[in-house]
Formats: structure tokens, C-alpha cells, sequence
């Protein structure tokens, strides 16, 4: 029986769910849900991407049990100063989430501490149970799901990935034929702002991936170094064109065809050139040789 992707990954969820519930509640843990919620969030679409996600979970815990201590045992008589440090932290949990690749620790960091700092508040006694408790329930939902996931339908990140570099090189591609329209005063503003914001959304998207499938995919492990070296070209890429874009104002009023007589040539070498970046992974092979 042919079973779709949405179909495993609901079984390999609903499994591993039941799994980590039931070595909870037969080890006599309390609340036995938070075993429950571990397995819930980490659970993507493949093994990779679930092991990056768990990890961060996992390390925001660890992070949030040792400042959560910390604060109990510092200010264990000193109401507000208490609740200002804990605040404090808080909010630069939520600062360093802004702009980060890893911006899943600091919210399981910031949201775990004040679970642990209000439920022990009224009996600090029991706050190291509590701290260790949440760790340990953590550490089983991922466990639980990290074999299921292994043993049961593994999925590699690896053709997710490829698709996703080939989309951003591609859409890389296009926003450059229309900011070279747009600088001749030809093209659309409009398709321009939304080349862009989809090349932002690839970029993320594709930074992701990239993380996902060095975890589980080994020939894209291999080659570490060579495709972060292509996402940071790609980053700077990006930022070139859109340097590019605020100078047209300045160059309406110049003839062009005069003042840079080989342009034609020339833009047209480097849409060749981009346009033979996704060639790498099969979507437009060419074996014409660049230009001087």
C-alpha cells in the first residue's frame, strides 16, 4: 500500500506521541504532556530539519534550567528584583530571536524559564524538581522521535534543498532582467519588489534546508564548505543588485548606448552566466563557455 508523505509523517508523529506519553506515565513523571509537546514541535518533514529543530529545543532548555536556578537561588526572598531579572532575560530572549538562524533556542529559552520561574514561584523548594523534570520530559519527546523518524520512512532534505537552490538562482536570474529593464526604463517596479521579497523568502528557505541536509544527507555533508561558499556568493549577490537598484535615479538622464557602447553585450554575458548557475544541479545544463 502506497501511503503519501502527510500520511507517514501524521503515523510517525501520532507513534512517537504515544510512545514518549506512555514511558512517562510508567516512570510516574508528571506531566507527561510536556514528553508529548517535544515530540509535536520537533516533528517536520525530514529527519534533518526534526534534528536541527531538536536540538535547538533541546539546548533552549538546558539554557532556561540554568538561568531559571539561578535566578530562584539569587533572589529567593526579592520579589521584584526577581521578576525585573526574569523580565529582563525574557526580553533578550526576544531581541536575539530577531535576524538569528537560531531563533528557535532563544524562544524555548525565553518562554522555558518563565514556565519554570512561575510554576516554582510559590514553592522555590520544588524548582529543581520542576527544572529537571521539563529537561528530562524534553530530552524523551526528542529521543522518542529521533529513532522513530530513523527507523520509520527516513526522508533525506537533500531533494528539498536542491529544488530550493535551483528556485533562488533562478529567481536570481529573473530580478536581474528586470532591474536591467527597469534601469533602462523599461521594466515593471512592481515585479521587481515581488522578485524581491521572493528571493528573500528563498534565501531563508534555502539557508534552512542547507542545515537540514548537512545533518542528514551525505553527500551534501561532504561538500559543506563549497555550499556555504555558494550561499554567502548568492547573499552577496543579492546585495549587489539591490546597490544597484538605488543608483538608476542617478543614470535616467545618461545615454547609455554612448557612454557604455559594449552594455548590450555585456548584460547579456552575465544573464548567461546566471543563467547557467542552476545548471549544476541539472535544471538548465549548457556547455557554452563564458565569455571575456
Amino acid at each position: 500500500m502506497n501511503l503519501s508523505s502527510r500520511t507517514k509523517e501524521s503515523i510517525k508523529t501520532a507513534l512517537a506521541m504515544t510512545i514518549a506519553y506512555g514511558i512517562a506515565l510508567s516512570l510516574d513523571w508528571d506531566r507527561p504532556y510536556w514528553a508529548g509537546f517535544a515530540v509535536a514541535f520537533v516533528s517536520l518533514a525530514t529527519i534533518g530539519q526534526s534534528m536541527n529543530k531538536a536540538a535547538l529545543r533541546m539546548f533552549g532548555t538546558l539554557l532556561a534550567v540554568l538561568v531559571s536556578l539561578t535566578l530562584i537561588a539569587l533572589f529567593a526572598q526579592q520579589r521584584w528584583a526577581f521578576i525585573l531579572c526574569l523580565s529582563a532575560f525574557a526580553g533578550f530572549c526576544c531581541y536575539m530571536m530577531s535576524g538569528s538562524k537560531r531563533a528557535y533556542f532563544w524562544q524555548v529559552a525565553g518562554f522555558v524559564v518563565v514556565i519554570i520561574c512561575m510554576d516554582a514561584g510559590p514553592d522555590p523548594i520544588n524548582a529543581f524538581n520542576t527544572a529537571i523534570l521539563r529537561a528530562e520530559e524534553t530530552g524523551l519527546g526528542i529521543l522518542v522521535y529521533s529513532l522513530v523518524a530513523i527507523f520509520l520512512w527516513p526522508s533525506s532534505s537533500r531533494a528539498s534543498f536542491d529544488a530550493a537552490t535551483v528556485k533562488l538562482a533562478l529567481t536570481q536570474q529573473q530580478l536581474y532582467r528586470v532591474s536591467l529593464a527597469l534601469m533602462k526604463g523599461k521594466g515593471s517596479v512592481e515585479e521587481a519588489q515581488s522578485l524581491k521579497a521572493q528571493m528573500i523568502q528563498q534565501q531563508s528557505q534555502s539557508s534552512q534546508l542547507l542545515d537540514a541536509a548537512l545533518g542528514d544527507s551525505y553527500e551534501v555533508r561532504e561538500l559543506r564548505r563549497p555550499w556555504q561558499l555558494y550561499q554567502q556568493q548568492a547573499a552577496e549577490l543579492a546585495e549587489t543588485m539591490e546597490l544597484w537598484r538605488e543608483g538608476f535615479a542617478e543614470v535616467e538622464a545618461l545615454d547609455l548606448q554612448r557612454l557604455l557602447p559594449n552594455l548590450d553585450a555585456f548584460s547579456d554575458e552575465l544573464d548567461s552566466r546566471l543563467g547557467r548557475s542552476p545548471g549544476c544541479w541539472g535544471a538548465i545544463p549548457s556547455n557554452r563557455r563564458p565569455r571575456p
